[in-house]
């Protein structure tokens, strides 16, 4: 998985990548080396136990100079990240998220009612849209700032929204892309039969580079 988002992010130009590893991470450092082998460079951000996904993206601060790209390691998508990366250029905030579009089936039948206790809508087992992190993002070096080294922390619940808090402009993408979570070995043997059924939805979405 790892390999494919990789060559994934290259047909976007970005040939430089940082690992953070803590779970396995002799195994994966083993398996990629320095990325010679995919002609890729890869460095290694190592920490001795996991640290969230706040404190695991705060031990690649020294390897990163510049607006950077990050993306949780358990996902399979077709995203733009190309169009990502010009939405976050344009709005220039600290950071920008990608979003994914969710469907929740309600099992029992949703009433509407006014201020009088009078049924004015009803509604049989709807289905309820909403937004979801895509766990793909855009980022200023200085979110370093707010993930204090060593210490495990959540971006989701603990830094994006202290940022927010201090008026930091963090936007959002949304594209209808594939999008998979990939947390377990039945997830893994349904992606893959997904994607044997129907190549084109792991393939890149658009020609555009990076610059």
């Amino acid at each position: 998985m790892l390999e494919r988002t990789m060559k994934y992010l290259e047909t976007y130009g970005i040939t430089e990548f940082v690992l953070c590893v803590s779970y396995l991470k002799k195994q994966i450092i083993d398996t990629f080396g320095d990325g010679k082998g995919l002609g890729l460079k890869i460095e290694y951000a190592q920490s001795e136990t996991p640290l969230g996904t706040a404190g695991q993206l705060r031990t690649a601060s020294p390897f990163v100079k510049d607006t950077f790209l990050a993306m949780n390691g358990d996902i399979v998508t077709n995203l733009n990240v190309g169009k990502l990366v010009e939405t976050h250029r344009k709005v220039g905030g600290i950071a920008t998220i990608a979003l994914k579009e969710f469907g929740v089936k309600i099992p029992y039948g949703h009433i509407v009612v006014d201020g009088s206790e009078r049924v004015t809508a009803f509604e049989e087992k709807p289905t309820l849209n909403y937004m979801a992190n895509a766990g793909v993002y855009v980022m200023e070096p200085r979110v370093f700032d707010s993930i204090p080294t060593g210490k495990a922390m959540s971006l989701e619940t603990e830094v994006f929204p202290g940022l927010i808090a201090r008026g930091e402009v963090i936007t959002s993408y949304y594209e209808s892309a594939y999008w998979a979570d990939v947390g377990s070995m039945a997830d893994f043997e349904r992606v893959n039969d997904e994607a044997l059924a129907d190549p084109s939805i792991v393939l890149p979405k658009g020609p555009e580079r990076i610059d």
